[in-house]
């Protein structure tokens, strides 16, 4: 590592000493428990254990240099807020190193930064550190910012989401062609005007490819009104233009996405999910399955 390197990240050293020296000077800071200044040493220590050791590759771009110099304590420090001093505990460096190596270059995308940020905190949470595994780095990684933004609602839902693949079939065939896999009712709050997205197939493949959540098209929600919304779909009624004619009709097979037990996992790990999901007993979080889809065979 040269010497500058070095330099910058003993910088960084010091301007967490300042925020500890601020930190106890603060009133606003004691009335909240006196959390942040212990989480302040905690930070040195980890700026220390963690960064240091990073420096001579984050730190070669000026943009994570300056983030971690600066914004970086700031940030983590409003995530640890709510742990109680005697239970915040220094992260596992085999999950704060790469944590820290994805944040230098996912700073400036905020799904991406919250992901890598709630993750270091719990595993500074001594309650919970141990639901902080090494595999969830990894995870974000393999999400860029769109992949991020979308999953986190898919992974907070308690019940199994509907999701549905579009089918050609010709008159006087058996089978059918697959058209178009994994719609679902993409919207735009509030309104929940209808958004279209090419790449959120893919998106979806990947996070059933990283075993956050399941695709199953041999079952289906049985709710009446659970797949009204696919016929007045964009991708619908463009595809329907586009290929039926009198022998061709445009169909579809009803399915669900349904969280994994190991991205109920991650989730509560990132902070989208309450720790008492991670400390149950059992991960039943979801309606009685047999309530909720029914069964059928393959489409004949």
């Amino acid at each position: 590592m040269s010497n500058d390197h070095f330099k910058i990240a003993k910088d960084g050293v010091a301007v967490v000493g300042e925020i500890i020296k601020t930190a106890g000077d603060n009133p606003n800071v004691k009335e909240a428990g006196n959390n942040l200044g212990q989480t302040a040493v905690t930070l040195t220590k980890l700026v220390n254990n963690a960064l240091l050791p990073l420096a001579a590759v984050n730190f070669a771009c000026e943009k994570s240099r300056i983030y971690f110099q600066g914004k970086f304590q700031q940030d983590l420090s409003e995530k640890v807020a709510k742990i109680p001093e005697e239970d915040i505990v220094e992260p596992k460096a085999s999950i704060a190193g790469p944590a820290l190596q994805g944040l230098a270059f996912t700073h400036e995308e905020q799904n991406l930064k919250d992901m890598y940020l709630n993750l270091l905190a719990t595993a500074m949470d001594g309650r919970v550190s141990t639901t902080a595994h090494p595999a969830f780095v990894e995870i974000i990684k393999q999400l860029d910012g769109m992949d991020a933004a979308l999953v986190r609602h898919a992974l907070q839902f308690i019940e199994d989401i509907p999701i549905v693949q579009l089918l050609l079939t010709t008159a006087g065939e058996q089978g059918y062609r697959i058209i178009l896999s994994h719609l679902v009712n993409l919207a735009k709050p509030p309104v929940g005007e209808p958004v279209e997205n090419p790449m959120l197939p893919v998106m979806i493949d990947n996070w059933a490819r990283l075993g956050l959540v399941e695709i199953d098209y041999k079952q289906h929600l049985t709710r009446p009104s659970a797949y009204d919304w696919v016929e007045t779909r964009p991708e619908f009624i463009k595809i329907r233009e586009q290929y039926e004619h009198d022998n061709i009709k445009l169909t579809y097979q009803k399915g669900i996405i349904r969280c994994t037990y190991f991205g109920q996992r991650f989730a509560a790990a990132i902070g989208l999910l309450p720790y008492t999901y991670v400390k149950a007993d059992a991960w039943h979080i979801a309606p009685d399955c047999e309530a909720n889809v029914q069964r059928r065979g393959n489409k004949e």
